[in-house]
């Protein structure tokens, strides 16, 4: 009899086993900046060219309630380029920059059921960003005085649907916490560590 309760015991985990492995999913997820959010100060500007990030992502949703967790490790190539005005108020390229890091965003994840098989997803939490390498500055007005910053970090809010339970497209909005770059040229600061947000789209394919 206690050999029996015990089985018994013993398959009952392994079901639970099965229906916990059943919602960790792991997928490839892609995302594409669709804004260029810029600032003007004086005769200089500064226009965040459309990024891309590529990278795993792994999702953990519970049982039942549909409300989980997902976190990813994107490679992202970020772009920027600086003008500069002269009297005729006609803009010239002075630096193009791009710029590599990993990007690492956790959010809390929560799904509606739609119409079989079409989930609307919501998504929210913070993000990191590490910062890899990246081009120099070249021009004179802005070398030793402007340096990327090693680490970011921000809020994400996101929003979407899922279809067949293995794909997921969706809306993004970044906001940022931290500055970009380290400015030793108070006439800089603003240009180069705008606070705007970032609008962008993601695709994810889950295994």
């Amino acid at each position: 009899m206690k050999t029996k309760k015990l089985w018994m015991i013993l398959l009952a985990f392994l079901l639970m086993g099965g229906t916990v492995s059943a919602q960790l999913r792991f997928g490839i997820r892609g995302e594409v900046g669709i804004n260029k959010p810029s600032f003007t100060k004086d005769v200089y500007s500064v226009e965040n060219m459309n990024d891309f990030k590529v990278g795993p992502t792994l999702e953990f949703m519970l049982p039942v309630v549909d409300f989980g967790i997902e976190g990813s490790v994107l490679y992202s190539n970020e772009k920027m380029n600086i003008k500069t005005a002269n009297d005729q108020g006609i803009k010239t390229v002075a630096e193009d920059i791009s710029n590599h890091s990993i990007d690492v965003p956790v959010n809390l994840k929560y799904k509606i059921g739609l119409i079989s098989p079409v989930k609307i997803f919501l998504a929210a939490g913070p993000y990191a960003n590490f910062w890899l390498a990246g081009d120099d500055f070249k021009s004179e007005v802005f070398m030793d005085k402007v340096e990327a910053k090693k680490f970011q970090a921000g809020v994400n809010l996101g929003a979407g649907l899922e279809v067949i339970n293995h794909v997921a497209v969706g809306f993004n909005y970044r906001m940022k916490l931290t500055d970009d770059y380290s400015v030793y040229e108070p006439a800089f600061e603003d240009i180069f560590n705008q606070k705007d947000g970032f609008w962008s789209i993601s695709a994810t394919l889950f295994f």
